[in-house]
């Protein structure tokens, strides 16, 4: 298999958007301290069942206001005041609270006209390992690719899946454990090869610091039931990418991974699909490319959903991106959260901790955009990568950091 594509993130967030986008941020995720001011204003509610006590991730996404509003969300005895929501664009805000009574309600207190919005629960549970799983179920069938992503480079495209590929059913509740990886081995073992092949390409586009590298010391398995993939030197770093082509592709279903998302400076953490092809030659951006999770170290509450294929509208190739921001207390870095994604049919969505934030369509492609998540599988991407989108790290920002991984899963 010819491994000679790159990562293209220099595509991150559009040109178009990243002015407006990135200076929003900051005000985007908090803009006021707890207990200040709630200014008045209309005030929409909505009260939502809960089916049993415990702790859940709550997702609350506000429709795109006409007009620059400051909205203030309140869900049961957590609030996030005075949040910065930009005109046509929709904001997504993860909560993570303990519920106790039947039913939570979510109220939102905006500055201009009404603030609509939606609301999306999952209760957490503990970590477990399933109880039974394997690499096949009804529906399943074998696909052999030729050829796979082309990077920035134009360069040809890594050989194509030619293990095996899942193909679920089109419309399903996706609930079956069909693939997983819980990385289960001593301290030091490399992954499973079966499941991965260590990339020595790839970054976080122009500027990348790191050099992907087959090292124990970059991809290894911690020995409680993780992946570690380690970034470590400085001012050169060395880090890893794991690959799954020629293993394991799906088409539609239900992905998702528990992730450690490390805090540091010049971070790029990433969970990302990239589509196989059936015909020989370059593939990318025709074969597509879905990133589940992308978390940079400036914006540590916020983690980025994105698709790239076909466009005439951007000269990185990306056609849709949105975002789900932290609300107080949740953190992104320095701790576990489950990112996924369910793909049907002309329909992506995201999801936080099992809570959906984010959906994506043909619909909503700009001018010019060619929807290409159908008709072809597509295989895993995981990485971290220094410098690049986010940055050279900043003077004396510590290393080693590692990104880790409790398990990746597929249902059906």
């Amino acid at each position: 298999m010819t491994m000679t594509r790159r990562r293209f993130f220099t595509r991150r967030l559009a040109l178009s958007l990243t002015a407006v986008a990135l200076a929003a941020v900051p005000s985007l995720l908090a803009a006021a301290a707890h207990g200040a001011t709630v200014p008045a204003g209309a005030t929409v509610s909505i009260s939502k069942r809960v089916p049993a006590r415990g702790t859940y991730a709550v997702v609350v996404t506000i429709a795109a206001p006409t007009a620059n509003e400051s909205v203030s969300v309140f869900v049961g005895a957590a609030s996030d005041l005075n949040v910065a929501v930009l005109a046509q664009t929709p904001t997504s805000l993860a909560f993570e609270l303990p519920l106790r009574h039947k039913r939570v309600t979510v109220r939102t207190v905006s500055s201009g006209a009404p603030a609509f919005f939606g609301v999306k629960l999952s209760r957490q549970l503990p970590p477990s390992i399933p109880r039974s799983q394997g690499n096949g179920s009804t529906g399943t069938t074998k696909y052999s690719g030729s050829s796979g992503a082309t990077g920035s480079t134009g360069s040809a495209g890594a050989t194509g899946s030619t293990g095996t590929t899942i193909v679920s059913r089109a419309s399903a509740a996706y609930t079956h454990l069909v693939w997983s990886d819980e990385f289960n081995g001593p301290t030091g073992t490399a992954p499973s090869a079966s499941n991965w092949t260590e990339d020595t390409y790839g970054g976080c586009g122009d500027g990348t610091l790191s050099t992907n590298t087959e090292d124990p010391a970059n991809a290894a398995l911690d020995g409680r039931g993780h992946l570690s993939i380690t970034a470590e030197g400085g001012p050169a770093y060395d880090s890893a990418q794991l690959d799954s082509s020629g293993h394991f592709s799906f088409e539609y279903g239900r992905i998702e991974a528990r992730i450690y998302v490390p805090a540091g400076s010049g971070l790029c953490s990433a969970f990302w699909l990239l589509g196989d092809s059936a015909n020989p030659g370059s593939c990318w951006p025709q074969c597509g490319e879905i990133d589940v999770m992308e978390a940079i170290s400036p914006f540590p509450n916020l983690v980025f959903a994105t698709i790239h294929g076909p466009t005439t509208s951007s000269d990185n190739f990306q056609q849709w991106q949105s975002q789900v921001a932290s609300a107080s207390p949740v953190t992104f870095t320095g701790a576990f959260h489950t990112y996924g994604l369910i793909w049907r049919p002309g329909l992506l969505t995201w999801t936080f901790d099992g809570a959906a934030y984010a959906t994506a369509t043909p619909a909503q492609l700009p001018p010019g955009a060619q929807w290409v998540f159908a008709g072809h599988p597509f295989h895993v991407m995981l990485d971290l990568a220094v410098g690049g989108w986010p940055g050279t790290p900043a003077a004396g920002a510590p290393f080693p950091q590692t990104m880790s991984v409790d398990w990746v899963r597929l249902y059906n």
